[in-house]
C-alpha cells in the first residue's frame, strides 16, 4: 500500500492497523504506521462483526458435522486462533492488556469477560498435540465453545459505541 492509502484505509483495517501499531517493525524507509490514529468505534464494530460473523460460521459448519466427533473437534480447532485473536482485540477495546499467548487471552478473557477456560483450552491442547482430538468430549466442548464465543460476542457488545 502507498502511504496516501494506508492514510485513508486505517477505518477500513482497524484491527490489521492496531496490530502494526503494536507489534510493527520498520524495516527500511518512512514508518507509514507512526502517527495513525484507529477511530475507536470502527474498530469496536470489526471486533463485533467478525465475532459474529465466526459464531454463525461455527454454527452453520457443525450442522454438517455434529454427527462426527472428529470432524466437530477439527472444526472447532481450525477456529480457535482466530477466535483467540478477536479475543484480545476485544480485551484491548475493554482497555486491558490483550494476551501475549493464546492462553494467556484465554485466561485474561475468563478473569475480564467470564469466559469459561475449558470452552478453550482442550482445543488449543489439541491444536498444540498435547491431546488427541477422540479424546476430546466433542459435544460438551462444542456446547461451552460457543457459549464461550457468545460470551465474547456479548462483552464487545456491551462496550461503549
Amino acid at each position: 500500500m502507498t502511504e496516501f492509502e494506508v492514510a485513508g484505509s486505517t477505518d477500513c483495517f482497524p484491527i490489521k492497523y492496531t496490530d502494526m501499531q503494536s507489534r510493527r517493525r520498520v524495516l527500511h524507509g518512512k514508518d507509514v504506521i507512526d502517527g495513525r490514529v484507529v477511530d475507536r468505534s470502527f474498530y469496536r464494530a470489526q471486533v463485533e462483526y467478525e465475532l459474529r460473523t465466526k459464531l454463525l460460521g461455527l454454527r452453520q459448519k457443525a450442522a454438517g458435522v455434529l454427527h462426527d466427533k472428529k470432524l466437530l473437534v477439527q472444526l472447532m480447532a481450525d477456529s480457535v486462533s482466530t477466535l483467540l485473536v478477536l479475543a484480545r482485540h476485544g480485551l484491548l477495546l475493554a482497555g486491558h492488556e490483550g494476551g501475549l499467548s493464546r492462553r494467556e487471552t484465554v485466561r485474561l478473557a475468563a478473569t475480564h469477560f467470564g469466559v469459561e477456560p475449558a470452552a478453550f483450552e482442550p482445543l488449543l491442547d489439541v491444536r498444540e498435540e498435547k491431546t488427541k482430538a477422540s479424546a476430546i468430549d466433542a459435544a460438551g466442548v462444542f456446547a461451552r465453545y460457543l457459549t464461550g464465543v457468545q460470551r465474547l460476542v456479548d462483552a464487545v457488545d456491551e462496550l461503549h459505541k
